[in-house]
């Protein structure tokens, strides 16, 4: 069930279509390569999500960027190549995707200066996407390989020595593209293919925090309580009072017309912007929408904020 109270489908998550749907879901579906969709949505529902949006067109760095970026947000990729240079980027990550316990690896948030995958106590891939920012990882206190990882080529600089300790902090070796850190205790995770799971971890899923005062954001747009289909609808969300958690946010607005039973759909992302109400989001009018923005903090933590609005066509 999702928190709004439905069951969950493999539906395409996008702007226009229907964000939830009648029956069990065994996966989600997404259209768009919006990181805040995806990694939110993450922290909700406990069915792999498959983006089908990635494309390479004229841009094989931004479609890199935008690969590994899916893989933090926990996400399943599908690839659409136009070069051979896309492919290569494609089979680089393959390559470290391979050196993984990929099945085993969710979003982690205790990084600064980056985004990452873990599986905690074994392995941490952190994906630097700005190499000119040092990163700071938090982890279990062990001995750990180190491996740099070059998105571009997939090759391993490996160091010498093993690193021990609980916060890793270091700069990649070049400043001229983006890197993978790739903290593994290869002797542990070596030690783990000898035996057998014959179940998977539940994947955890978090409440949303909704006391007022607990909430770092408040809804400041909309403003107004009643809307026409046709008027642009502007939203924006102010930060009650900076903090470290704070210091990157993510989020995510849906609404939805309970009473017309057609789910809730995607509205928008980010702080600020207009919001695209489909026409469809109820079967008669006027009717009454619930407007939710949801907003990740840096720590994986999600908030959520409500208000109520009547539509008219």
């Amino acid at each position: 069930m999702d928190p709004y109270g439905h069951p969950r489908t493999g539906v395409t998550s996008d702007t226009s279509a229907p964000l939830l749907a009648d029956g069990w879901a065994n996966h989600i579906a997404y259209s768009t390569v919006d990181d805040q969709l995806g990694a939110i949505e993450h922290q909700l529902y406990t069915v792999p999500k498959v983006s089908i949006a990635l494309e390479e067109g004229n841009d094989p760095e931004a479609f890199r960027k935008r690969l590994w970026n899916m893989w933090c947000n926990g996400q399943y990729p599908t690839v659409k190549l136009a070069s051979e240079k896309g492919a290569k980027y494609v089979s680089a990550w393959q390559e470290l995707f391979a050196r993984t316990r990929h099945w085993d690896l969710e979003p982690y948030f205790d990084v600064d200066g980056a985004r990452a995958v873990a599986l905690e106590d074994v392995e941490y891939i952190v994906y630097i996407e700005n190499p000119n920012v040092p990163v700071e990882v938090v982890v279990e206190k062990h001995s750990y390989d180190v491996y740099w990882f070059n998105p571009l080529t997939g090759d391993y600089l490996k160091q010498k020595k093993d690193w021990k300790g609980e916060k890793f902090v270091a700069e990649p070796p070049s400043k001229d593209h983006d890197w993978v850190l790739h903290l593994s205790r290869d002797g542990k995770k070596e030690g783990m293919l000898k035996s057998y799971r014959f179940a998977a971890g539940e994947p955890m899923v978090q409440e949303l925090e909704m006391v007022e005062k607990l909430v770092p954001f408040e809804m400041t747009e909309p403003k107004v309580d009643t809307v026409s289909l046709t008027a642009a609808l502007p939203f924006s969300i102010k930060m009650k009072k900076p903090t470290r958690a704070t210091r990157t946010m993510m989020f995510l607005w849906t609404g939805e017309v309970v009473n017309g039973g057609q789910g809730a759909r995607v509205l928008g992302t980010g702080p600020s912007g207009q919001l695209k109400i489909p026409t469809d989001i109820a079967t008669k009018f006027p009717a009454v929408m619930s407007l939710r923005v949801v907003g990740m903090n840096a720590n994986g933590k999600i908030y959520a904020a409500d208000k109520v609005i009547r539509l008219t066509q």
